[in-house]
């Protein structure tokens, strides 16, 4: 998607979606949803639901917590955990994004190691939310890698159903760090500047 220009407060999900130039699966995936509020509440996906908050224009701190969040569900190794706890740090203004950058390019040397798909994924989410400090656009894919990392992990036991469990539980961990009174907000400032 592209950065938002159209007016959503008299624009549906639907066609602020089109126009900001979303893949077809996100628009038919979330047709069903006829209003903001609704979308917010139940859309299904966190990786749909953080891109449309980055695309809102949702304050970049509440970004990285909800990819934060995310990652956390996949089961990360050593050096995921440190760039997401230097992360969580600098959200909290008690580090610096020099610190996240250092545990991200340990993460970027370690990756190479990983020794199942699904630690490449818990990997990968946590490599999103290093790399979203000083690029929010990276962060929607935090909740797709960690959502994958728990679908391999889980293969066995039923792919779908891990699918939508993760999917479920990154849609409430951006839910969380994102209010709905913060996504209104953004909603209502992209509408005022049309």
């Amino acid at each position: 998607m592209k950065a938002n220009t159209t007016n959503t407060t008299n624009t549906t999900p639907q066609e602020w979606l089109r126009s900001a130039g979303a893949q077809g699966d996100v628009i038919d995936g979330l047709a069903r949803f006829g209003d903001w509020a609704t979308l917010y509440r139940e859309c299904p996906r966190g990786d749909w639901l953080l891109a449309i908050a980055e695309r809102l224009g949702v304050d970049h701190v509440a970004l990285v917590r909800a990819a934060i969040a995310c990652a956390r569900i996949a089961d990360g190794d050593e050096e995921a955990t440190a760039v997401l706890d230097a992360a969580a740090r600098w959200t909290e203004d008690r580090g610096a994004a020099s610190e996240v950058a250092e545990a991200t390019r340990a993460l970027e040397a370690a990756a190479s190691r990983a020794v199942d798909p699904a630690s490449e994924a818990a990997g990968r989410a946590a490599l999103a939310v290093g790399l979203g400090i000083d690029d929010r656009g990276v962060l929607p894919s935090a909740p797709a890698a960690a959502a994958e990392s728990v679908m391999v992990a889980s293969i066995d036991c039923g792919l779908e159903l891990a699918m939508r469990w993760a999917h479920d539980k990154c849609a409430s961990a951006v839910r969380s760090a994102v209010p709905w009174s913060t996504f209104d907000a953004c909603i209502a400032r992209i509408g005022s500047q049309s």
